[in-house]
This record gives C-alpha cells, sequence and structure tokens, in this order.
C-alpha cells in the first residue's frame, strides 16, 4: 500500500497501538463464530518501522487458524506478509506449542523491503 509519508507513519502508529490494545476479541459471520486471541511478536529490523503480530482464531466448529502478520513501513509504502495456517480440532497440548513462524516467507519479505527501498531511492 502507498500512502504520503505522514500517512504512512500515522498508520502504522494505529496498527501499534491497535495490536497492543486489542489482545482478544470475536467475531461471527456466514462461517460461523471465532473467538481470537492476539500476541506482538518480535521482528527483525526492517525498513523503517515494522510490526509482527500472531493470532489464533478458535472456531466454534472445533478448528483453529493461525496468522502472522509482519507490516513494514518505508517512506510511504507499507508491504505485509501475511502467513496463514489452518487445523482441525487438536489437543490442548499440541495447540500450546503449535505456533505458525515465517520460515521462508521471511526471505520474501526481506526482499519486498529491499526493492521498495530501492525505488524509493533518488
Amino acid at each position: 500500500m502507498s500512502y504520503p509519508e505522514r500517512a504512512a507513519r500515522a498508520r502504522m502508529k494505529q496498527l501499534h497501538e491497535a495490536v497492543g490494545a486489542c489482545s482478544r476479541f470475536s467475531f461471527s459471520n456466514t462461517i460461523g463464530k471465532a473467538s481470537v486471541t492476539t500476541e506482538a511478536l518480535d521482528v527483525p529490523a526492517l525498513g523503517e518501522n515494522a510490526l509482527r503480530y500472531r493470532t489464533l482464531s478458535r472456531l466454534d466448529n472445533g478448528g483453529f487458524a493461525w496468522t502472522l502478520v509482519t507490516a513494514v513501513r518505508v517512506g510511504g509504502v507499507i508491504a505485509t506478509m501475511h502467513v496463514l495456517d489452518t487445523t482441525g480440532p487438536v489437543s490442548a497440548e499440541k495447540l500450546a506449542t503449535f505456533k505458525p513462524d515465517p520460515g521462508p516467507d521471511e526471505t520474501a519479505i526481506t526482499a519486498l523491503v529491499e526493492n521498495v527501498t530501492t525505488a524509493q531511492s533518488p
């Protein structure tokens, strides 16, 4: 996403605040209901500002969905990488140890940030 730099800074600030303020929420849609927990994570030094967070959605059908989101700002551009992993019902013991990680996507987000940085260089 591309914005005037001031707007991009404001949007990243809002995202940091939202992730910090909202650790639990629920929703419902045509698929069903879910309870979601959110956790901010450490993120490598990428771009001028970066945020990484993970969510766990507990679905009313007994399944789970993990998401891992990395957002990086370079100037007025905000690049995001979204990783999703869904499971069927799992035991509490297995759920406690199941965590998605950036894996190969880390290379993709780093390359994306490098491309945006290079494109914005004079």
